[in-house]
Formats: C-alpha cells, sequence, structure tokens
C-alpha cells in the first residue's frame, strides 16, 4: 500500500465509521502534522534524509542506507519508511485517558479495519478464529455493509 491508495481508502471508510457508530472526530490531516499509525512498506514514499553519520537515526526498523550519488558530499542518504499520511486524508481521533487525558489519531481506513477485524473475530479458548475471510479492502468494507445492515435491521 502506498499513501495515495491509504488516502483513497480512508475517504471510502469515513462514512461507514459514522454509520458503525464510531463517534470520534473527523479531520483531514495536514501536511507532517498528524500520524497515520501504519507502516508503508512502498520504497517510492519512503522520506529521504542526507546524512554524513551512519547512526543518524539509532535503531529505527527499515532504514535503508544507500550510498549516496548526488554531488552533495554526504555519503549516505537514509530512507526510512513515512510516519506522516498525504495532507487531506481523512483521519479519526479523540482523546483518552483518565487522569492524564492524551491526543490519539490514526487513519479511517485503519480504524474501519480494525473495528470490522474484530466483529469477525471470536476467542476459542486459546487462540482467535476468524468467522470471515477477511483479506483485501474490498473483503472490509463488504464485511463493514453488512454490520451496518444488521445493525439497522435489529
Amino acid at each position: 500500500m502506498n499513501l495515495r491508495i491509504l488516502k483513497k481508502l480512508s475517504k471510502r471508510a469515513a462514512p461507514l465509521l459514522i454509520a458503525l457508530g464510531d463517534d470520534r472526530e473527523q479531520f483531514r490531516s495536514e501536511r507532517h502534522e498528524n500520524y497515520h499509525g501504519m507502516l508503508i512498506r512502498a520504497r517510492k514514499h519512503f522520506e529521504r534524509c542526507p546524512s554524513c553519520h551512519t547512526d543518524l537515526f539509532g535503531e529505527r526498523e527499515m532504514v535503508i542506507e544507500p550510498r549516496c550519488r548526488a554531488g552533495t558530499g554526504l555519503p549516505y542518504v537514509k530512507l526510512y519508511p513515512p510516519h506522516h499520511p498525504r495532507k487531506g486524508t481523512l483521519m479519526v481521533g479523540g482523546v483518552s485517558g483518565g487522569e492524564e487525558p492524551e491526543w490519539s489519531e490514526e487513519c479511517a481506513w485503519l480504524a474501519l479495519r480494525e473495528q470490522v477485524y474484530w466483529s469477525f473475530v471470536d476467542y476459542d479458548g486459546e487462540e482467535l478464529v476468524p468467522t470471515r475471510q477477511l483479506r483485501s479492502p474490498r473483503d472490509f468494507f463488504r464485511a463493514a455493509e453488512d454490520l451496518i445492515r444488521k445493525r439497522r435491521a435489529a
């Protein structure tokens, strides 16, 4: 998945979240201000940072260190997955916590995916048993529509 697809899936998931009863605030992300909460593996969207030190970022997952080919004089370029969604991606967020409440946010697609997944999982003693096959975004959207239909019928 890349950031463009994440933006499209979030736009499609936002009205379904409202219908499923998610009452958190929905808003559009701003550039480099919000965190989507996913691991984006498309290398095209990796963030690049020139560095003369190989230990600039410490131990981060999926940091790639190719030699710099540009004539900048810096020997390394750090590549790491993006933590920020594209500008305008629909997000959901809210304040949670008791004594010291904190703001938590995620993209609408991730929120829908989690809600649908846990609606179709049973706990059988020691392990989780899925009650419906959920592999692609299409499966998640169909399952969400089925949940909405069942809630309206009840």
